[in-house]
């Protein structure tokens, strides 16, 4: 699921940059910031669970 995420997200950046080619740097930031966001973040404990 998560690798879908990324396709799709390396999808929206590939459009982006097709539509205006001076913003491949924000399509490469997106690229890198997606790997982390989608595979290597730590998601918020939920505290509310014990309650």
């Amino acid at each position: 699921m998560k690798a879908l995420a990324y396709l799709l997200l390396l999808v929206v950046l590939a459009g982006l940059v097709w539509q205006f080619p001076f913003l491949w740097e924000i399509a490469v930031a997106g690229a890198i910031g997606g790997v982390y966001w989608i595979f290597f973040r730590i998601p918020p404990a939920n505290d509310s669970v014990g309650d």
